[in-house]
């Protein structure tokens, strides 16, 4: 059975009202805490309906490994202890002050590069992005942020107004004039929805063209993420399915030509050479050596 409130977070995950890799982990992480914390459940039937709860948040977004890596951790734990939900519960709030605690050491270590007067890209909404913006504010640095607006559903606004609302110096753009402002960027940060072990990333659709426009412009492009997000099996980055969403996000149907046709892809692929660098809680990596880290890791896993 579906816990009621695990059903609430799944919805908002689905209809994206909970934004950004690290928030749709953390959100996913504190519901089936919440639902193992209360459930009067033991043994097998434990087991089988935490991984039922699990997999419904799962679905609502394919393409999110770093919550399916997260929960995928839960799950082993309560295998492991299927009999003391009390221990379960201990291990998952280390596990989250953990997760956090790396979330943060990620926007420290990205707020070092900005300096006076850095002007900055960013594309979508990233909260590993944002709190890296918030940090250099808070030591007093003066610099701008370039967002876009990040269509069909906005997602910029969502940095734009955070931004602003924190003091930062924030200038909202249309999607289609980056190369415009590129000429005076000095950095372009961005999250990832999934990291693929060859260092190719997927994010918010339009990341893959504003990659190979700041390369055009030399202007580096950093991606801000946790080694969650990785997805180890390298085949994937060949045959990962793009999630495509409602086709009335970008045109409602009561206005638009009825033999109309419409694509809506959610995301993009970005080859692993137009990235610069990853910032992530195990240290600075360039595509290449997190691919080396990612082989060691899965190594020492195995």
């Amino acid at each position: 059975m579906i816990d009621e409130k695990v059903k609430i977070i799944a919805k908002d995950i689905k209809d994206i009202k909970i934004q950004g890799a690290s928030n749709i982990e953390l959100e996913g992480i504190k519901v089936i805490r919440e639902y193992i914390n209360n459930t009067k459940k033991l043994g097998k039937d434990l087991i089988a309906e935490t991984k039922e709860n699990i997999n419904h948040l799962v679905i609502q977004r394919p393409n999110e490994p770093k919550l399916r890596n997260s929960l995928n951790y839960i799950y082993h734990e309560v295998k492991k202890y299927p009999n003391n939900t009390e221990e379960i519960v201990k291990e998952i709030d280390k596990y989250q002050e953990k997760t956090e605690q790396g979330n943060d050491a990620v926007s420290e270590m990205a707020s070092q590069m900005i300096f006076d007067g850095s002007q900055i890209l960013t594309h979508c909404h990233s909260t590993l992005v944002v709190n890296t913006f918030k940090k250099a504010h808070d030591r007093g640095i003066k610099f701008e942020v370039f967002c876009t607006e990040t269509r069909p559903r906005y997602q910029g606004r969502i940095t734009a107004k955070k931004l602003a609302d924190y003091g930062i110096d924030t200038t909202m753009i249309t999607d289609a004039s980056v190369t415009h402002y590129l000429k005076k960027i000095d950095l372009f940060f961005t999250g990832a929805d999934v990291v693929f072990a060859d260092g190719s990333i997927m994010n918010k659709l339009g990341t893959h063209a504003i990659s190979i426009a700041s390369r055009e412009f030399k202007t580096n492009h950093i991606v801000l993420t946790t080694t969650h997000c990785v997805e180890p099996n390298d085949l994937l980055s060949f045959v990962q399915e793009i999630e495509e969403r409602s086709i009335e996000e970008v045109w409602e149907k009561k206005d638009r030509p009825e033999k109309l046709k419409i694509r809506n892809p959610a995301f993009d692929i970005v080859p692993n050479e137009l990235i610069d660098k990853f910032i992530t809680e195990e240290g600075v990596f360039s595509p290449e050596t997190l691919s080396f880290w990612v082989n060691q890791f899965q190594k020492n896993k195995n």
